[in-house]
């Protein structure tokens, strides 16, 4: 508890410790891409940690992730921060990211401040999910002792449901929420036109990979009736015969889907088509064979990804393997927390918050 409790401290009050971030470099199949690395001040050599962004356009510099790794270091870690250039352009890129994350964490082993034999991975979001796949790969074994994975998804074809309709599902139980359509800005824009019958459709493929960057710029939530106004200037700029399907990944805010049906058509459609096209973003195959230990968690209130997905992964995982999953009504990485927990549910979940915490930095 005195590492989880250094955590907290930095993490509410920064600057209680010297945490120092410096920029460095690391390598991948021909070219050195950036890295921020955030350590107490020190020659003593300690765990590492290798933390993932998820697709977003502040990418490793995203405040919120900022402040996280800040506090993860004060525990008296050395925390790596790659840039994933793909995702930072909001590509998923399954093919080039692996390799990717497997190069940053064999980067940090080879950093003269940590612990080589000490060293986990922690992912968020997508990053989660493509983080797992990464370090199944059984090279990264006598280094790798541990992985975090918070809020990501096990379907495909579920999340492509969920971020165009706000429907999921855990055994045979129906859900829906008011989804944040910005995953579904993204994986529209990435794999609409791969759906049969919808291969013409890239000015609504444009017009959704512009709405889901300008939300990244902005760092406001993307169901927020600010971007109504982009939303109809850039459907001014799509076909009139393509704007039906437009409407139903950008329709202005709190307005419900006027076609549930085809909307349904289309997720599964494109969950079909990233398979066919990324077979990387499955977890599937990988998740039965994991050796390496692991903690899931979700916030239960989470617009992206639902936490029904984290459930999925921790029920494939290998007793062995999985250290905990936690479904927690705190920090959901968009909506934050969840509502009407009153007093008494803000204790509860807040004792099990920390309960996690505690978890993921005894991993390593």
């Amino acid at each position: 508890m005195f590492k989880t409790t250094r955590f907290l401290r930095e993490y509410f009050r920064r600057g209680s410790f010297p945490v120092v971030r410096t920029e460095t470099r690391y390598h991948r199949e021909g070219e050195d891409l950036d890295a921020s690395v955030y350590s107490l001040p020190g020659k003593k050599r300690r765990p590492g940690w290798v933390v993932l962004h998820g697709l977003t356009a502040p990418g490793k510099d995203h405040p919120s992730l900022e402040r996280f790794v800040r506090s993860l270091a004060a525990t008296d870690a050395v925390v790596m921060t790659p840039d994933i250039p793909e995702w930072r352009n909001l590509r998923v890129a399954s093919t080039i990211s692996i390799p990717t994350i497997r190069s940053a964490i064999r980067s940090l082993s080879e950093h003269p401040a940590v612990a080589g034999d000490r060293v986990g991975l922690i992912g968020f979001s997508f990053g989660a999910t493509q983080g797992i796949v990464a370090a199944a790969d059984p090279a990264l074994e006598p280094t790798l002792h541990g992985v975090a994975a918070w809020g990501g998804y096990r379907d495909v074809r579920r999340l492509c449901r969920f971020v165009t309709t706000g429907e999921h599902d855990l055994d045979d139980v129906p859900y829906r929420v008011p989804h944040d359509p910005y995953g579904g800005w993204i994986l529209g824009s990435e794999f609409l036109t791969d759906v049969p019958g919808l291969e013409d459709y890239h000015d609504v493929a444009a017009a959704l990979r512009e709405l889901a960057l300008e939300a990244g710029r902005r760092r406001i939530f993307a169901w927020d009736p600010s971007y109504d106004p982009d939303k109809l200037r850039l459907r001014e700029t799509i076909a009139q015969p393509h704007r039906v399907v437009y409407d139903l990944f950008a329709s202005p805010a709190g307005q419900p889907l006027n076609d549930l049906d085809r909307a349904r058509e289309i997720a599964y459609g494109m969950g079909d088509a990233a398979l066919r096209v990324q077979p990387l973003l499955d977890p599937g195959p990988f998740l039965p064979h994991f050796r390496t230990r692991t903690l899931i968690a979700h916030g239960r209130n989470d617009r992206v990804i639902p936490y029904t997905e984290s459930l999925r992964i921790a029920r494939e995982l290998r007793p062995n393997v999985l250290a905990r999953c936690t479904i927690t009504g705190l920090f959901a990485h968009s909506g934050g927390t969840e509502k009407g927990l009153g007093p008494w549910g803000l204790s509860r979940e807040g004792t099990r918050f920390v309960a996690l915490l505690n978890s993921i930095i005894r991993l390593i």
